[in-house]
């Protein structure tokens, strides 16, 4: 007796079991993508919402002042790029606080000095108080590197040194002290890290006393009281996990190490061209 044969998968099958297959694929990938949407929506935020006519005078009038200002001492186009970068970082901040459902209150340009976007709503932790600190330099890291992009498309110096402003700019912000977003960062990890921006401040200001430096070691040495102060009077501010605390440190120091490199590879390339 013969012992039956097995039965061949006819066409149909097969066709049925693959459309069933793709169902199945489809509505996984339908459920990665709403959950994709429902996280990705806090992303895109309108920087200034809730801004009036009186918001947008002080942006666009100091922006306009600080180009002014800076173009007595280098080339127009370099200060327009140097400026648009420090607005994008200043956006990024922007984008941060709207994110944290924080109000903006004026964003704002200083001539040599940068600029600065205040809040209406102060954060609710140290842990948001630092993604809001870490969103300027990252977003003024991003307008660096596309400035550097540009660069190697049409080889313009112009580019280049723009990018380098660009990265100087936001590696300096790095710094621990309490008025800088470094300062803001760090303090979501450990405000001992305040002794090393303080202590490079207070040698600035002995080897090179300026205004510029003078006036920033009396704000940092504000801030610092205030957050002593702070932390006495609302202790849940500085509660801060383990897990939040890895999480900015390592978005820190990545930070400042990729800032410093492209800092130096962008002077390094500056100065070849230069010879």
């Amino acid at each position: 007796m013969d012992s039956p044969q097995p039965r061949r998968r006819t066409l149909p099958q097969i066709f049925s079991g693959a459309v069933l297959l793709l169902g199945v694929i489809a509505l996984k990938m339908k459920a990665l993508l709403l959950l994709f949407l429902e996280r990705g929506r806090a992303f895109f935020v309108n920087p200034f919402e809730g801004f009036g006519a009186m918001q947008y005078a002080v942006a666009g009038g100091s922006f306009v002042v600080t180009i002014a200002a800076y173009a007595t001492q280098a080339p127009l186009a370099v200060v327009i790029g140097f400026v648009v970068i420090t607005l994008i970082h200043e956006i990024g901040h922007a984008v941060a606080i709207r994110m944290k459902g924080l109000r903006a209150g004026f964003m704002v340009f200083i001539p040599f000095v940068g600029g600065a976007v205040t809040l209406k709503d102060q954060p609710r932790s140290a842990f948001d108080d630092a993604i809001i600190g870490l969103a300027g330099p990252a977003a003024g890291t991003a307008a660096s590197l596309v400035t550097l992009e540009i660069y190697k498309w049409q080889r313009e110096p112009t580019w280049l040194l723009i990018a380098l402003l660009g990265f100087a700019l936001n590696l300096m912000n790095l710094i621990p002290i309490g008025m800088l977003d470094g300062g803001r960062i760090s303090a979501a990890v450990t405000k001992w890290m305040w002794v090393l921006g303080g202590g490079a401040v207070v040698y600035k200001v002995i080897d090179q006393p300026n205004p510029l430096i003078i006036l920033i070691a009396v704000l940092a040495a504000f801030q610092v009281y205030a957050s002593i102060v702070r932390e006495k009077t609302d202790k849940r501010f500085y509660e801060v996990t383990a897990g939040q605390r890895a999480a900015i440190a390592v978005l820190y120091f990545a930070l400042v190490i990729f800032l410093g490199h492209q800092t130096w590879m962008a002077y390094a390339r500056l100065e070849l061209l230069r010879r």
